[in-house]
């Protein structure tokens, strides 16, 4: 995304399945490259990744 991903607007790179479909390739972004995953970020399972990316758009998102 040229000018940078909003909050609440999902990346344009994410398939059906929410994988980044250029995650190998070297045009994918310099801050998606450097976010490490962890278990405070993804929790045990899929949902509790997702509130965590969810609440972090919310904390991003423009006022």
């Amino acid at each position: 995304m040229p000018d940078g991903k909003p909050a609440g607007v999902p990346c344009i790179q994410l398939d059906d399945d929410l994988a980044c479909k250029i995650f190998t390739h070297p045009e994918r972004p310099a801050v998606c490259a450097g976010l490490q995953a962890s278990y405070d970020m993804c929790g045990d399972h899929k949902e509790q990744a997702m509130f965590y990316l969810a609440r972090l758009e919310a904390a991003t998102a423009p006022q």
